[in-house]
């Protein structure tokens, strides 16, 4: 007998009208619940990670692997080369255009990831003047140097506190572009933001993969391990060996950053490790709060001891309405 919780064919269900986000912490089982979802719905994913558009970055930024890929259709992963320029609005541009010939093709479009700026960008839209100037990128770049972070975070604090609140003090990058978004348009980003159509051209159903802290925080102490195993720092050096810059935006995240000082002599073996797992638990402590104050979603708590396949019929239950309560 079939449990009448679930749907023989989930595809068939009436609810399953939207384009799907599974995001999340880092390191909690977005892509293997994501893949097994795919394999339930029909679906191909998008990736909704900054870094995984970059050739090169593979051990860092956790991609699907080669098995992974021949499972499931992936998009939006491999596309430029690290020191390309990506903005939110490109990537708005490409992802919109993705949902809409895997809609053509009738199959479910399945973002996952943890990038809230790209999440942000599809879900609530983006500036139309949401462009780039590379001088007075620069001119932020050159303060950042000079004076640290603190400068320019009191600079977007005294000219758009709404913005500055939601953006951590030591998160350079978001800190910079919002600088230049005002220098470049006369307006603040939460101006820009308020003055904006935001919806989206499809319905959006979110789904918060939510895992105790203890739990989450050993889970990124493991992958960090693995990443080291898997070649973290010889794939550091390639980059660098091909002549990308050790100051590129994509390599001064998470990961990079730190076999790069070690790389320079700055910090041993040991503690190039340590550092990475602790601002990975740093990071991920602030993705988890970012996306319970930005975006509505159904958070769905999950333990290391469940299966992929187990979280992906709970997210299935939760779009068709199928439930059930203790």
């Amino acid at each position: 007998m079939n449990n009448p919780s679930q749907p023989d064919n989930p595809e068939d269900s009436g609810s399953l009208n939207s384009v799907i986000f599974i995001v999340g912490a880092t390191a909690v089982g977005k892509t293997a619940t994501a893949i097994q979802l795919a394999k339930l719905l029909d679906g191909e994913i998008i990736s909704a990670d900054s870094r995984q558009v970059y050739r090169g970055m593979d051990v860092g930024t956790a991609k699907p692997t080669l098995n992974q890929l021949k499972d499931i259709p992936h998009h939006l992963i491999d596309l430029f080369d690290p020191d390309e320029t990506v903005s939110a609005g490109m990537y708005r541009t490409m992802a919109l255009e993705t949902v809409a010939d895997i809609q053509r093709r009738n199959r479910q479009p399945i973002f996952v990831g943890g990038s809230g700026l790209y999440i942000r960008a599809i879900q609530k839209g983006i500036f139309k003047d949401s462009r780039t100037d590379t001088s007075i990128r620069d001119k932020i770049h050159h303060e950042l140097n000079e004076k640290g972070v603190a400068s320019p975070y009191n600079r977007l604090m005294e000219i758009d506190p709404e913005t500055a609140v939601k953006i951590h003090l030591n998160d350079s990058k978001r800190i910079s572009r919002a600088l230049e978004i005002f220098m470049t348009t006369g307006k603040t980003p939460s101006q820009l933001y308020r003055e904006q159509k935001t919806d989206p051209p499809f319905n959006c159903r979110s789904f918060v993969l939510d895992m105790p802290r203890e739990y989450l925080y050993r889970r990124i102490d493991e992958r960090v391990d693995q990443m080291i195993s898997d070649g973290l720092v010889a794939e550091v050096q390639k980059l660098l060996s091909v002549g990308f810059r050790r100051n590129l935006d994509a390599l001064m995240t998470l990961g990079y950053r730190e076999v790069i000082k070690y790389l320079d002599g700055e910090c041993s073996h040991d503690e190039m490790i340590a550092q990475i797992k602790q601002n990975t638990r740093h990071y991920a402590k602030r993705q988890i709060t970012w996306f319970r104050n930005q975006i509505i979603a159904d958070w769905i708590s999950v333990s290391p001891m469940d299966q992929p396949d187990e979280i992906a019929r709970r997210v299935i239950d939760k779009l068709t309405g199928s439930e059930t309560t203790a």
